[in-house]
């Protein structure tokens, strides 16, 4: 004999069920508990990942031509760091490291999975020698190398290296603006066949040239475009004259001369070979 579903239940009726309510503040409880423990997770495997025994670095590459900095140094500016491992360490303070030592010009680091480190260097490339201790690079930037401090051990021998580059001597800040006009000359003079060698300019910006042909050329503060213009004319003319007296390296065999090209009318020339470069100018030539 079966029992009824309403004896089982009684006689009453039936009441839905109702699920428990979860009040705002348990909720918000719990999402604060949850996210605790995100946090704390994050911290260990931050922690984790910073434990240089676990993780640490076990190769350093050095990429790039490395032809005047002091290796020693700069293995020196980059093991300072990797004692922190692989993740701990911060690649901008190797950069920033390697960029401070008197060669480097710009530095690029990176990580490579899973223990390595590549440190990509560009060196200056010298481009003109800069008064007694420096130098200016391609892209004008000055710089001090240790060859050239008068305590390094092997200064003279440096100097020597050096000194096929070109000379500019100036005050303190005109070394891009030396380098700029030191570019102009020298292509100007080289429809000449003549190398400029140096470009002085003193404390009133009076610049003087020295030319491979042993002349040396006065152009002073103003008016220099004119003054060079007039003074390449002037100097067209007088090797065409000069003829065989002129050297294959463009040197007159009759010593140095000095061209003043500060006159508003005119230059002035001194020298060994003025008085003859005189007599040729004015058409009068060995005594005739």
């Amino acid at each position: 004999m079966s029992v009824g579903a309403d004896q089982l239940l009684g006689g009453g009726p039936v009441m839905p069920f109702s699920r428990a309510r979860i009040t705002p503040s348990t909720r918000w409880t719990i999402g604060v508990l949850g996210l605790c423990v995100l946090l704390g997770c994050i911290v260990a495997v931050m922690q984790l990942l910073q434990d240089s025994e676990r993780f640490p670095v076990e190769h350093v590459d050095v990429q790039g031509t490395v032809d005047y900095e002091d290796r020693q140094m700069l293995s020196a500016a980059i093991e300072k760091y990797t004692g922190e491992g692989f993740y701990g360490l911060d690649i901008d303070n190797i950069r920033v490291s390697v960029e401070t030592l008197p060669w480097i010009a710009h530095a690029h680091v990176s990580r490579v999975w899973p223990d390595r480190i590549e440190v990509h260097v560009e060196e200056h490339e010298p481009a003109a020698r800069w008064n007694d201790d420096s130098l200016i690079s391609k892209r004008m930037e000055l710089f001090m190398p240790p060859q050239l401090q008068t305590d390094n051990s092997q200064y003279t021998q440096w100097r020597e290296v050096f000194a096929e580059l070109p000379q500019l001597s100036g005050a303190p800040g005109r070394h891009g603006a030396l380098l700029d006009s030191f570019r102009d000359y020298e292509r100007r003079l080289s429809r000449l066949g003549v190398s400029l060698d140096e470009l002085r300019e003193d404390e009133r910006l009076s610049q003087t040239l020295q030319l491979s042909s042993q002349v040396s050329v006065r152009l002073g503060l103003e008016e220099r475009e004119f003054r060079m213009s007039r003074f390449l004319d002037v100097y067209e003319g007088l090797l065409d004259k000069l003829g065989s007296d002129v050297q294959g390296d463009g040197t007159s065999r009759h010593g140095s001369a000095t061209f003043d090209m500060r006159y508003s009318n005119g230059f002035s020339l001194g020298g060994e070979a003025a008085a003859m470069l005189t007599r040729v100018l004015s058409g009068k030539r060995n005594g005739s």
